[in-house]
């Protein structure tokens, strides 16, 4: 019996230190309590994101509603939408992202739409309601100054691509000196460039082309400088280093770019009638549909049918001269008799109605009611930089014509006569 006691005892003994132990454990935070209560925390459901792109002949709605979206659901991101961007008016070919509430694609969360390069409209479900709301998101845009040089080996749109500028900035250099060069007809081999213009970059992108800052264009030998003053702006203009004005009161040609089939004479046989003539004025050959730019301002004394000159649009731009386009396909929207027309302003497009014999335009220019060779004649230029302004111009002259490439490089970088844009890897972007 005392032995029995003992053992108890003893047991009892042995228990106790352990006992004491689990106690002062209880009374310690216990890591696992702490993870059990970290678990029972309500976790976000997972979102899953995919990617669509509006196919060409279909529209956002069939987009949306082919990915399994709700009649409903699409109705109500229109007219959240509405406001920012109309959805019905998303181009083909645009892409854009819808974020679900997982895998299953049960209920869209969002969807974020590129609209264009710098801007995106983003739809999502918020407030307690997960009402729709919409924000618009800009992009910012980065604008840097890139220089380009070419060597004009066959033409001029051939020698932009050789050095890997985007042939529309060519449409921009002609522009620059619309007043000095006709680029339809005195573009000539061995002419060069060099010119310096504003990049827009968006997420390390190239989205477009801003304005060109200075250029040159040498000629058949001779020089032609144009300066962007101010920088920015509605009034800005381009003028020599000496601050004379590129400006004159007539642009040189009424097409960009094109040829000249026939000039001014005062006796040429004529194609259709096959009798001599005067031919007062001068024909450009061009593809039907070209645009025909207004040579200054002014305002339209006569606009449509008239016999043999097919259809016809003739300006009066002063008291002195007149100009008169013929053979067109049709004409700008919006003009009639009366309308105000600035210089350079698309009046028409190139065609053949009338006595001609395939889509060219005729162009005549009149001074005092009597016909003149357009090509021939020298026009005052616009006002020069204001006195005041000179300081601040010949500032900007010294540091833009810094930014321009040496000359030696569009000599070196010409193309053989037998390379082909894509012929070789060279480009030459600074």
């Amino acid at each position: 019996m005392f032995k029995l006691r003992s053992c108890a005892m003893a047991a009892i003994l042995c228990l106790q230190p352990a006992c004491n132990e689990s106690q002062d454990r209880d009374s310690l935070p216990s890591p696992a309590k702490r993870v059990v209560v970290t678990n029972t925390k309500l976790e976000a459901p997972a979102q899953f994101v995919t990617r669509h792109e509006v196919e060409k002949g279909s529209s956002m709605y069939q987009t949306l509603k082919s990915e399994g979206l709700l009649p409903q659901t699409i109705l109500d991101l229109v007219k959240t939408a509405k406001p920012i961007m109309p959805l019905q008016d998303v181009a083909s070919a645009t892409t854009f992202e819808i974020t679900w509430d997982g895998p299953e694609r049960n209920t869209p969360l969002k969807l974020d739409l590129r609209y264009a390069a710098d801007s995106s409209l983003v739809l999502e479900r918020k407030g307690p309601g997960l009402e729709w709301m919409a924000t618009r998101i800009e992009h910012p845009i980065t604008v840097v100054q890139k220089t380009f040089h070419g060597f004009v080996s066959n033409s001029l749109w051939e020698s932009a691509e050789f050095v890997g500028m985007d042939p529309s900035l060519i449409t921009s250099l002609a522009e620059v000196f619309a007043w000095q060069i006709d680029f339809s007809r005195e573009v000539k081999r061995g002419d060069r460039w060099r010119l310096t213009v504003e990049q827009k970059i968006v997420d390390d992108k190239t989205i477009g082309w801003g304005n060109i800052l200075v250029a040159e264009y040498e000629n058949d030998g001779q020089l032609f400088t144009g300066i962007r003053y101010p920088a920015e702006g509605d009034k800005a203009a381009y003028y020599f280093p000496n601050g004379q004005s590129l400006k004159r009161m007539f642009i040189k040609s009424p097409i960009k770019f094109g040829r000249i089939t026939s000039g001014f004479s005062r006796s040429r046989f004529h194609p259709v009638l096959h009798v001599h003539r005067p031919h007062n004025g001068v024909d450009y050959g061009a593809p039907t549909g070209t645009p025909v730019m207004a040579v200054g301002g002014g305002t339209i004394e006569s606009i449509g049918r008239n016999g043999g000159s097919g259809n016809m649009v003739k300006i009066r731009h002063n008291g002195t001269y007149s100009t008169a386009y013929l053979h067109l396909k049709g004409f700008a929207t919006g003009l009639r008799r009366g309308s105000s027309v600035e210089q350079g302003q698309v009046i028409g497009y190139v065609g053949a109605t009338g006595l001609a014999t395939g889509p060219h335009l005729h162009f005549a220019f009149y001074e005092n009611g009597v016909y003149m060779d357009p090509l021939g004649i020298r026009f005052p230029a616009a006002e020069p930089i204001a006195r005041n302004q000179l300081s601040k111009f010949n500032l900007l002259v010294q540091n833009v014509m810094r930014t321009l490439p040496d000359w030696q490089l569009a000599q070196q970088d010409k193309p053989s006569q037998d390379t082909r844009p894509g012929d070789h890897d060279h480009t030459v972007i600074r």
